[in-house]
């Protein structure tokens, strides 16, 4: 009788570890589908929603953000060069470029997944202090601002 007793725990034991690896199996299981990255290209010609900023800083990528009035003088040599620049470093740079109504709503800095935000709008922006801000702010650096 005690032989029956110890099969009959047996056999249940093992039903018991065959059940917790088919349970730890089906939630290891993602049932909902994974959410679509969104398409991002390296220069927007609009603003950007604030899930978008989110998922761009969340992949360690530096957000400039150029917003100018239309009859703003320098921003079309300025232009230029920040489409260059974010061409050159599309792996680390998401350009957002917005032509705004009013001059008071102009704004012009860099945004790095860290957080930290440059203000550029009173600073002088040439080829070569663009990437010296840049790396200020990039927490992934290409190879340009390590050397």
């Amino acid at each position: 009788m005690a032989t029956n007793i110890e099969r009959f725990m047996a056999i249940f034991i093992g039903v018991i570890m065959l059940g917790s690896v088919a349970g730890f199996a089906m939630m290891s299981i993602n049932l909902q589908p994974d959410s679509e990255a969104p398409e991002i290209p390296t220069i927007v010609n609009r603003q950007l929603t604030t899930d978008e900023t989110i998922y761009i800083l969340r992949t360690g990528k530096v957000v400039i953000e150029n917003f100018y009035s239309i009859d703003c003088n320098d921003c079309l040599e300025r232009n230029v060069m920040l489409e260059a620049f974010a061409n050159q470093f599309k792996d680390f740079v998401v350009l957002e470029r917005v032509v705004v109504n009013q001059t008071n709503q102009s704004m012009f800095q860099m945004i790095g997944s860290g957080g930290r935000i440059l203000k550029l709008d009173n600073q002088t922006i040439n080829d070569s202090n663009i990437l010296g801000f840049f790396c200020e702010v990039a927490i992934a650096q290409p190879i340009e601002c390590l050397i």
